[in-house]
């Protein structure tokens, strides 16, 4: 039986692609011993094959972040920025969640965020690339954008 990354991942504890040495080494060794083949999605050959979304130098990443207004990185240990915006009310916050959640799943790039009443938090990373990348960044642009647009946002 082959396994695919779909099924090493669920084997792990960890969300993220087999592909490129993401998942623990006991699942790695485990697709090896299997003749499994590397990891054949889509998403996996798009993203860390080519790189596409990564930054070419720290130049670059720094610049990228300068462009941004609010978004600080995060410093947990983390490779990710984040950025908490305030609304009117709960509507208003949810208004411009279901704003995001529409344009990040046509950008399949997702958010991490918590929202408690007028309060949104967002964090975003790239977990295929193992850190902050060029798609972070348009995401990011489009959350001000519709914050923004928003009626009665908050600074």
């Amino acid at each position: 039986m082959a396994l695919s990354c779909r099924s090493l991942v669920a084997m792990s504890s960890r969300r993220r692609c087999c592909y490129a040495g993401n998942a623990p080494a006991a699942v790695v060794a485990l697709s090896k011993k299997k003749n499994s083949s590397p990891c054949p999605t889509a998403v996996c050959k798009r993203e860390l094959r080519t790189g596409k979304h990564a930054f070419t130098d720290a130049r670059e990443r720094e610049t990228a972040i300068a462009t941004l207004s609010g978004w600080a990185e995060v410093e947990e240990g983390r490779d990710a920025i984040s950025k908490s915006f305030s609304f009117s009310d709960f509507n208003e916050a949810f208004a411009f969640m279901t704003r995001a959640a529409l344009v990040a799943e046509k950008m399949d790039h997702h958010p991490e965020w918590f929202n408690v009443y007028n309060r949104v938090d967002v964090t975003l990373s790239t977990h295929d690339l193992g850190g902050l990348s060029r798609k972070d960044i348009r995401l990011a642009q489009r959350l001000d954008e519709f914050a923004k647009d928003a009626p009665e946002a908050l600074p």
